[in-house]
């Protein structure tokens, strides 16, 4: 029998989507970010044609979702309240402030002070909330939850190795109107923070990736002689887990040689973090798990690390001045703390809605000094995105992250089978690396590294609702 909906075409094109993202300088251009609004309707409207004849199911598929489905969407629907014109004495009450810097300079009354900027923003937002929709439905077994996986760790190395030929030959060049100079590695991305981020999203799936490969939950043979364990060792480093191994040191030299300070303690921070969690929950932590956790601590940080300069991250990290390098200004972190504390008092004057989505740069000058220097982003996502939307829909993106966060801890205390603990263990970890490195930087604010977070998301839910039992031997929907 005929399966009733036939989307493979839609999740590959899910995946071809992950992979371009970081292409265009992280889609953090006009074109590219209107490309995005585009493949994303593509996306979940084609993912509606090839459930038409199953409506039922598909109506199904995204109860078990209308939490987070729920909270996501009423968080994008912000930008577009924010856009929308309003008489005065509405805008009185949702936002006197704006009501006050607006009347008499312009012709149609807003919340947001930079419409334009709004209105992209909210394009942008309906993107990424149509993507997120798409995947939760598309990505609904093991074998694609683990495809998902193996591309983004793909994509990760493809930018890594592209950071790498770039970095070591001092490439320097204009692309899409921005100069770029690759004195550290950054892949395709204009910002060596944002490489950073995006190799943290990477790596953390690709170490729960190695981590279900190694059948963490299962019973191992031991080996009786020495003649097994050099059979095995051999049958290890010609293996599929061994690749994805060497996948994963590549992906650790690039982050490190991006010299990002708090992207490099986040993402170890976060392994640490979630390694711990792990045994602590496991009922019966497996030899193989603690013996990839602590490898990746000894060889990736003391061997790797070590080889390529990590104490040259570690001097930056311990630098509070201001520095000139590479001829450009490089902010310590308590030089950016400036633009967050200011974006406080943004947050103060617009405590509901805020100044509008995208509009802090513009904002930021209002409430700067002279001799404090311009900001075009706060250099702290959850400052950022207060002041731009407002208390209540940041409260909304928290407990939309506080759910994902409380679904990957379920799912690595309660479940036994190798995938779904390894995907919520990657997933988990990314969601923690990114919570560390958005106190001092603005990923969130990239489309390349706030579309593939989400998606990561989006897996964290669907590995939640895989059915219990050997989910390696699950065969696909369709």
């Amino acid at each position: 029998m005929r399966p009733l909906h036939n989307d493979r075409w839609a999740f590959w094109g899910l995946l071809a989507l992950l992979c371009w993202l970081p292409l265009p300088l992280g889609s953090n251009r006009t074109f590219a970010v209107a490309l995005l609004v585009f493949w994303s309707q593509i996306l979940l409207w084609g993912t509606v044609f090839a459930w038409r004849h199953d409506l039922a199911g598909l109506s199904a598929r995204l109860t078990l979702f209308r939490w987070p489905v729920g909270l996501l969407g009423a968080f994008i629907l912000v930008p577009w309240l924010q856009w929308l014109p309003l008489p005065a004495d509405w805008l009185a009450v949702l936002s006197p402030e704006a009501l006050a810097v607006s009347q008499g300079v312009v012709d149609t009354l807003r919340v947001s002070l930079d419409p334009g900027q709004t209105q992209l923003y909210a394009a942008l937002s309906f993107a990424y909330w149509s993507v997120f929709v798409a995947a939760l439905v598309l990505v609904r077994d093991s074998r694609r939850l683990d495809t998902l996986a193996l591309v983004l760790v793909g994509s990760g190395v493809f930018q890594a190795l592209l950071g790498a030929a770039l970095f070591s030959t001092g490439a320097t060049y204009r692309l899409f109107f921005s100069e770029l100079t690759h004195d550290r590695v950054k892949g395709a991305f204009v910002y060596h923070n944002h490489m950073a981020g995006y190799m943290e999203i990477c790596l953390s799936v690709g170490i729960g990736l190695m981590l279900a490969r190694l059948g963490g939950g299962g019973k191992q043979r031991p080996s009786t002689g020495w003649k097994e364990k050099l059979q095995a060792a051999i049958d290890f480093s010609l293996s599929p887990k061994m690749r994805l191994r060497l996948m994963l040191v590549i992906m650790v030299i690039a982050l490190v040689l991006t010299r990002s300070r708090m992207g490099n303690t986040g993402f170890f921070a976060a392994l640490l973090i979630v390694g711990l969690l792990t045994i602590v929950l496991s009922r019966r932590t497996a030899p193989r798990t603690v013996a990839l956790i602590a490898s990746l601590v000894i060889i990736d940080v003391v061997v790797v690390g070590s080889w390529i300069g990590v104490e040259k991250v570690i001097d930056r990290i311990q630098e509070t001045s201001l520095t000139d390098e590479g001829g450009g200004r490089e902010e310590s972190f308590e030089f950016r703390q400036v633009a967050a504390e200011h974006a406080i008092g943004i947050v103060e004057d617009f405590p509901v809605l805020g100044s509008g989505a995208g509009s802090f740069y513009g904002t930021y000058l209002r409430y700067r000094t002279f001799r404090q220097g311009y900001f075009d982003h706060a250099h702290n996502d959850y400052a950022e995105i207060a002041a731009d939307f407002g208390g209540p829909a940041t409260l909304l993106l928290g407990v939309f992250v506080l759910s994902a966060v409380v679904s990957a801890v379920l799912v690595l205390a309660r479940r036994r089978s190798d995938l779904p603990r390894g995907l919520a263990f990657g997933g988990l970890m990314a969601i923690v690396a990114f919570l560390i490195h958005s106190t001092v930087d603005f990923n969130l604010q990239i489309p390349a590294n706030a579309l593939t977070l989400l998606v990561v998301f989006a897996m964290l839910w669907s590995v939640a609702s895989l059915p219990r039992g050997n989910v390696k031997n699950n065969s696909p929907v369709d």
